[in-house]
């Protein structure tokens, strides 16, 4: 969502505090966006400028980012011209969207200079503009050329001007001129339209709050000066006593900030922070981890479901030829057959009718007649056993193909489950351990420790179950950690985690092995397929084949238990 002017105007108000900040580093980590580092009398700060067609905003963060090696020329300009200055001013045009940001700074000849730094919030013709003193434009993040606009161009040398609004500021604009301008007008859309500083949720607020029994479509004359003036009433003290919140849906995802509350969004979902600054560096931060998650999560995917694919079209070609085995038994009984009797067949003959000796019946068999009996007979020997040759490889390779595909199926559970960037962070590196995929340049593969973070639970009566967050961690859980006498829990043939049931040599209660057996089916790929199996068995009964893959086991002496995935119990259960 975009900042509007109300929730700007306070977070300018807050960033007055910057005032006589100095300017140590600039850096532009995203194409438009640029971070100042500030030494300020409270301290260190960060000051975050975007002019991010989605993201636009001005706040102060406790966020990093990542820089590249080579600034951008934008960030090399800024640097030139505002390192080591000193922030005069911070001020808001208005209630409209633009920050103009004084700074003194000394030129190339050693004399101060005011410059201002000019950052405009408007969706996609958002851009951050730096001036000299002259009120020329030395370099903007985003040029806006002749071909681009007829109406304003943003290019270095160019005058700055304001770009065209005929919206009015409701706390200087005469009410009888703001009822002018709303009169005859749709409601609330009209609204953000002509006055400045309003969003369409703030549009619903100040219009539910007039008229609570339910707005008129079109504002009638008679009632424009008194909207007019609980506008401005109304926006003043939003101003004056803000109270800056965060909307959330019902899965706890953040939706809507504000610098006040509005009726339209509960209250049960709202979370509020003492300062603005505070406010939208959250919403963002949560934004943006949310939106690496699901870049890092779809790169994932794709690279598996890829492999996957590639891996189940070669399973079906080696089950087809494995089926060749059957018919190479056909040909090495016609090859006898016809071996046996070539006393009785002549050369030319299309089709031989001899007695199948194993059974005692009849059979007719196909011949080439350009080429002899004897030769039929080695023909059909050489075709059995090139055929139960390319079975016995179509086995080998089919174990192998399938062992392969049942591993990445199992990542790309993980990759699924993941709850966090570190779970996908740990399916990468499984991904680029074994040739999937590959480090970017200077990239060093970091492992975490398998042990670290798997999830407990806490049975009925006490019992302490750990599942596995990945293959890694399964494979460290059920090997290095389980004793003999623990009870081992997981899906029947299908990608899941591996639940241990931690004994400590007694026989745990039927319920809490129930209960381990349900975690096991909950925290499976088919844990919305209704009841399934799940196969549980004491550790002594686990090995590991040689060259296995993380989380691929082998046991013995198990048994199946049919159960339904509990997402409840999970809850339930689970110690945070």
């Amino acid at each position: 969502m975009n900042m509007d002017g109300i929730t700007l105007a306070v977070i300018v108000r807050e960033l007055q505090s910057l005032s006589d900040a100095k300017i140590e580093r600039i850096y532009q980590p995203l194409r438009d966006e640029v971070t100042i580092y500030l030494h300020t009398r409270a301290g260190k700060k960060r000051l975050m400028l975007s002019a991010s067609a989605a993201d636009c905003r001005i706040h102060l963060t406790e966020q990093t980012r990542q820089n590249p090696e080579k600034a951008p020329n934008f960030c090399m300009v800024l640097r030139k011209y505002l390192t080591a200055g000193r922030i005069a001013s911070i001020e808001q045009a208005g209630l409209d969207r633009i920050v103009r940001i004084g700074i003194d700074s000394k030129d190339e000849m050693g004399v101060l200079q005011r410059y201002t730094l000019i950052l405009e919030l408007m969706g996609k013709y958002s851009n951050l503009i730096l001036c000299g003193a002259d009120g020329r434009i030395l370099d903007s993040i985003r040029h806006v050329s002749l071909d681009v606009s007829s109406k304003r161009q943003v290019l270095p040398g160019l005058t700055y001007i304001l770009p065209p609004s005929e919206k009015k500021d409701p706390r200087v604009t005469p009410a009888e001129v703001l009822a002018e301008s709303l009169t005859e007008r749709d409601l609330p859309s009209s609204l953000p339209q002509c006055v400045e500083g309003i969003s369409p949720q703030t549009a619903a607020q100040l219009v539910g709050e007039f008229w609570p029994a339910g707005a008129p479509k079109v504002l009638p004359a008679a009632e424009a000066l008194p909207f007019a003036r609980h506008i401005a009433v109304r926006i003043g003290e939003m101003l004056v006593h803000p109270q800056p919140c965060l909307q959330t849906d019902n899965a706890g995802n953040p939706v809507f900030f504000s610098a006040v509350p509005y009726a339209a969004y509960a209250e049960q979902g709202r979370q509020y922070f003492q300062t603005a600054n505070e406010l939208v560096d959250h919403f963002y931060a949560i934004r943006t981890y949310r939106r690496q998650f699901q870049v890092m999560q779809d790169a994932l995917y794709r690279v598996l479901r890829k492999q996957i694919r590639r891996l189940e079209k070669n399973v079906r070609i080696h089950q087809e030829t494995m089926l060749g085995k059957e018919k190479a038994d056909k040909f090495l009984l016609y090859g006898e057959l016809t071996s046996a009797n070539l006393y009785q067949l002549k050369r030319g003959a299309s089709v031989a009718e001899v007695l199948n000796y194993y059974t005692g019946e009849m059979v007719k068999i196909p011949l080439d007649p350009a080429i002899s009996p004897a030769q039929n007979a080695t023909k059909f020997f050489k075709k059995a056993s090139k055929m139960k040759h390319g079975a016995a490889l179509a086995q080998e390779h089919y174990e192998k193909d399938f062992a392969e595909l049942t591993y990445l199926r199992s990542l790309e559970f993980d990759a699924a489950s993941a709850a966090d960037l570190e779970d996908l962070a740990e399916v990468r590196s499984e991904l680029i351990r074994f040739g999937y995929m590959s480090l970017a340049p200077r990239e060093k593969l970091r492992r975490s420790d398998p042990l670290e973070r798997p999830r407990k639970f806490l049975t009925t009566h006490g019992y302490t179950v750990l599942a596995g967050r990945n293959s890694r961690q399964n494979d460290a859980l059920t090997l290095r950690i389980a004793k003999e006498e623990d009870y081992w829990f997981h899906a029947k043939n299908i990608p899941g985690s591996h639940v241990i049931l931690f004994t400590h040599g007694t026989q745990p209660p039927e319920e809490d092995m129930l209960e381990a057996a349900i975690l096991a089916a909950s925290l499976c790929r088919a844990k919305q397929s209704g009841k399934l199996a799940v196969d549980y068995v004491l550790r002594k009964h686990i090995w590991k084949a040689n060259g296995a893959k993380p989380g691929m086991v082998l046991y013995d002496s198990y048994r199946t238990a049919m159960v339904e995935p509990d997402p409840a119990l999970v809850n339930k259960l689970e110690q945070v």
